[in-house]
């Protein structure tokens, strides 16, 4: 009963979100489009004017997909489904709001406000996640402290989420389909524990990204925008939250903390010999890490299969370490 639960999921989502964003697309054409940042590869002016805001397909598809199907088909879940639905949507708004005003004024919110809102959202969905899942560190400890600790390292896997899926969205199809490979991984975790709203949700999300490549591949006709990768990051956490699969996550995300890595690592090293030295240095020639191999002469499309190799890889790795340790 559930896989066939999960693939409708799945495939409803799927072709929700390819008839949403074929509907939409004339009116996205029509709002000026993509603005193309200075510091990234020259081949990307090419993508300037492709419309942006797509995110909006899946950011509508998905949640009405879990909501619909919940219930219809497990009404006892609708609670569940309703904090998925909040964070995918509270994001999205959030996104869209940035891309608005880079579409508006060329540029998008300043770091401080934009952080402290997500910090916020943050909050709000881990306190209602760990309450609702019963979410327990993996060592019991029932000290304060360790509840903090635990709670922390929710909050930080949750932002981590968030603005890894956003930093992977810089190549056509990339977010989108590392998103789906850990979304599709997740619902088979949720799957095997029998966790039915963890795979529900998980598998409508992987749907909503491989709808979206129809029209985000390379090269792509529409953008998925800030209101697109953020809404992708929630609903991503949400989904490894559902399916008690945290642990297993930090495998199978793998690609996006090398993303963020390199973006910390390089802003980090800057700033500290722009001190040292008067004059800032890189350790790579651009990040996220993706726009290094653009310099290095790579192919758009050979660098997004290359990360979507690396992405089936550690989930593949992270799935089957889950496997080994809990029997199956």
């Amino acid at each position: 009963m559930m896989v066939g639960f999960a693939g409708l999921a799945l495939g409803t989502s799927a072709l929700l979100t390819t008839f949403i964003t074929w509907l939409i697309l004339p009116s996205l054409r029509r709002i000026k489009g993509e603005t193309i940042r200075e510091d990234v590869p020259e081949r990307h002016r090419a993508k300037a004017g492709t419309p942006s805001l797509g995110g909006i397909s899946f950011a509508v598809a998905v949640p009405l997909t879990v909501l619909l199907l919940t219930i219809l088909r497990a009404p006892s879940f609708v609670v569940d489904a309703l904090i998925f639905c909040g964070a995918m949507v509270s994001h999205a708004a959030l996104g869209f709001a940035d891309d608005w005003a880079k579409l508006k004024r060329r540029k998008g919110w300043r770091t401080q406000p934009k952080l402290a809102a997500q910090i916020a959202l943050a909050i709000l969905w881990v306190s209602l996640s760990k309450q609702r899942w019963s979410l327990q560190p993996p060592i019991g400890s029932e000290s304060i402290f360790a509840s903090w600790v635990w709670f922390a390292f929710l909050l930080l896997l949750f932002l981590a989420t968030v603005n890894g899926v956003n930093i992977a969205d810089g190549l056509d199809g990339l977010a989108s389909g590392l998103t789906a490979i850990a979304a599709f991984t997740i619902g088979l975790l949720a799957y095997f524990e029998g966790l039915t709203i963890g795979a529900l949700i998980a598998f409508a999300l992987c749907g909503g990204c491989l709808g979206f490549l129809v029209f985000n591949r390379y090269p792509a006709k529409v953008m998925m925008g800030d209101i697109g990768s953020m809404a992708l990051g929630a609903g991503l956490a949400i989904s490894v939250f559902a399916s008690h699969a945290i642990l297993p996550f930090l495998l199978i995300g793998l690609v996006f903390w090398v993303e963020q890595a390199t973006v910390t690592l390089q802003v980090s090293y800057f700033k500290w010999t722009k001190r040292r030295y008067g004059e800032g240095r890189r350790i790579f020639p651009m990040t996220p890490i993706h726009h290094s191999f653009e310099l290095w002469g790579w192919h758009e499309p050979v660098i997004v299969a290359t990360f979507w190799v690396a992405g089936i890889f550690s989930a593949a790795a992270g799935l089957t370490i889950s496997m080994l340790l809990n029997g199956h």
